[in-house]
């Protein structure tokens, strides 16, 4: 069963009219060359799962996850559609599900052992501040 927080973006997925635009500005896109490494790609993922297509997996989340929801997309998205909610509800639907890539649980680790997504001590924030020539 699909959560509700994926669902409630389902006029907006299904209005995607597949017109490339968001793939201009994507820098994943450009860096990776992947169709599922942009927000159309992303968009169609979420279709799938919302029909059911297209199951959960470690391989999609990574795909999704790598969204640094920039918002690009949404700024060039002639149909306005809210491309970044819309990954945001698959990260929540992957992350209620378990689906999880390293890469993020490292970050995550981080944040809850020094407060930080880089991992950082505590006793270091905000050091680069200093001003240690005076």
């Amino acid at each position: 069963m699909i959560n509700k927080k994926l669902c409630e973006y389902a006029d907006d997925i299904y209005s995607c009219m597949r017109c490339g635009f968001c793939i201009a500005k994507c820098p994943l896109y450009e860096n990776y060359g992947w169709a599922s490494n942009n927000a159309r790609g992303r968009i169609l993922i979420a279709r799938g799962i919302l029909e059911n297509k297209l199951e959960l997996s470690h391989y999609i989340a990574e795909r999704i996850f790598n969204c640094t929801t920039c918002d690009q997309c949404y700024v060039l998205c002639p149909s306005g559609i809210h491309t970044t909610d819309i990954i945001r509800a698959l990260k929540y639907e992957l992350s209620a599900r378990n689906y999880i890539p390293n890469s993020s649980n490292r970050i995550m680790e981080n944040i809850r052992r020094e407060g930080n997504p880089y991992g950082e001590p505590r006793l270091k924030r905000g050091y680069w501040m200093r001003d240690e020539d005076k």
